[in-house]
């Protein structure tokens, strides 16, 4: 549902369409507005054909004779097509292959025998527009050649290792159709639907103006092509074609999320960027009884917040604290303290170190909604301590302190029970808490739109200029 910052990258077409030499058109050119879209096929996948479809050996643009169902077998180093039953018919190509739309038209579409639609399980997708089918090659959107060097944590480009390069190439309305309904439900009104139309129409054109091409998943838009389409959905596309959003001329990142707690933020609070039309505002339509996100409670052991934090071995999490919110309530720094279970050393980290604030939400051994949340510490044991004037001092957490011995030596406590004899024999303390409760409300890093919010402004009467308008400061909605 919600997006993150994207750099600003250095587009590079797709491979050409022919040969060296020849001149033939490539799939993107048959749309006013291409999008192209990687998917993740099974290694061997079949292609049944609805419409009028023609295919094309990207080696030596000839145009390949063809049924209503063909096979893509993948090799290392090429790709072979079926074309029969009986294999009698059968085509290799070192460029891979075309398979495009003989004809733009709302009836075309292909089935893809096994997909991993949207990162989540390999099933039969249907699709509108052309694809490009090419030999395996591990590449960035960017067009980076060495995805790992460039991003080693692209899970999207682990996942197309061992299989051929599918591209789905189409218009940016049919795009949009695969979109909307898996970023904010199509039973929901129809003037939050078009809102959500055009901040993914939006970002789509950001983001395409600068990649190769996309991914269908959250990394940019979840996408489940013809598949995943809903008639109110696609209304909603329909009704706002060609609409966009734009700040002082240029087109905004309309970045959206689930729901703001009542309060969105500037983007600085949240990531690193100022962004102009990325202001917090105050967001009473967020927070109405059908938002299950208006509060949240999530409890995290202590040990797997301390193994998050110090994940060497040898240091424990003694105490946690907030220390800092920006004006909107969300948690911009909190303070971990550890000691060293062997020396009693302690250190202090300072969370985030270094990254984006939003980054807190994963930082802690668990995922959080939202940063908007309080912090308390569940079985924490009240500790008071006797100073040497004589005064005594209370603490929530006994973990990392020196504590005298019978032989006059001090010791650090770095140990999680305390054995302390009293009147009635010995009692077994918890030198710090065994668990952290967050209580929070939202759902998303709070910046831009909240789906919730245009949800109770569309119910209220408003309309989407009225909700994009709202949750973006000083933007004009034009037609391009």
């Amino acid at each position: 549902m919600y997006k993150k910052m994207t750099a600003v990258l250095l587009s590079v077409p797709l491979a050409a369409f022919a040969a060296a030499g020849a001149s033939a058109e490539e799939p993107q050119d048959f749309y006013d507005e291409p999008m192209t879209i990687k998917l993740v096929p099974s290694s061997n996948f079949n292609a049944n054909i609805h419409g009028s479809y023609e295919l094309v050996d990207l080696e030596n643009g000839e145009t390949i004779a063809i049924d209503d169902e063909i096979q893509f077998r993948h090799g290392e180093d090429d790709v072979t097509v079926k074309i029969s039953d009986d294999d009698s018919e059968m085509h290799t190509s070192a460029d891979g292959f075309a398979l495009q739309e003989d004809g733009i038209s709302s009836n075309n579409y292909v089935s893809i025998s096994s997909v991993l639609r949207a990162g989540t399980s390999f099933q039969t997708t249907a699709y509108r527009g052309s694809f490009v089918i090419e030999p395996e090659e591990e590449r960035n959107p960017d067009g980076a050649e060495d995805a790992e060097e460039q991003n080693p944590e692209n899970d999207d480009e682990e996942e197309t290792v061992g299989r051929l390069q599918l591209f789905n190439v189409l218009d940016m309305e049919d795009y949009l159709k695969g979109v909307v309904p898996h970023e904010m439900s199509s039973s929901w009104p129809l003037e939050a639907l078009k809102a959500q139309a055009v901040a993914a129409r939006n970002y789509a054109k950001v983001n395409m103006d600068s990649n190769e091409f996309l991914y269908d998943t959250t990394t940019h838009q979840v996408y489940h092509g013809r598949s995943g389409e809903g008639s109110r959905s696609n209304q909603a596309v329909r009704e706002t074609e060609g609409i966009y959003a734009e700040h002082n001329g240029n087109l905004i990142y309309a970045y959206f999320h689930a729901s703001s707690g009542g309060h969105t933020d500037d983007s600085e609070n949240v990531w690193s960027n100022e962004v102009a039309y990325i202001r917090g505002v105050d967001d009473p339509y967020d927070t109405h009884n059908a938002n299950p996100n208006n509060e949240w409670t999530e409890e995290i052991d202590r040990d797997a917040v301390s193994d998050a934090v110090f994940p060497d071995s040898d240091w424990e999490l003694s105490d946690l604290e907030v220390l800092e919110k920006s004006e909107a309530g969300r948690v911009q720094q909190l303070r971990a303290t550890g000691v060293n279970e062997d020396t009693g050393e302690t250190q202090e980290k300072i969370i985030p170190d270094g990254s984006s604030a939003d980054s807190i939400r994963w930082a802690l051994g668990s995922t959080l909604k939202s940063t908007m949340f309080d912090l308390s510490k569940e079985d924490s044991s009240s500790v008071t301590v006797k100073t040497a004037d004589g005064s005594e001092e209370s603490y929530d957490s006994a973990m990392g302190m020196d504590m005298r011995q019978a032989d006059g030596s001090d010791e650090v406590i770095a140990y999680d029970n305390l054995a302390v004899r009293t009147t009635s024999g010995v009692e077994y303390l918890s030198t710090a808490a065994t668990a952290y409760q967050f209580t929070g409300s939202g759902w998303g890093h709070g910046l831009g739109m909240s789906q919730w919010g245009a949800y109770e402004m569309a119910r209220q009467g408003m309309n989407y200029r009225d909700i994009l308008t709202h949750y973006y400061t000083n933007i004009t909605i034009v037609e391009r």
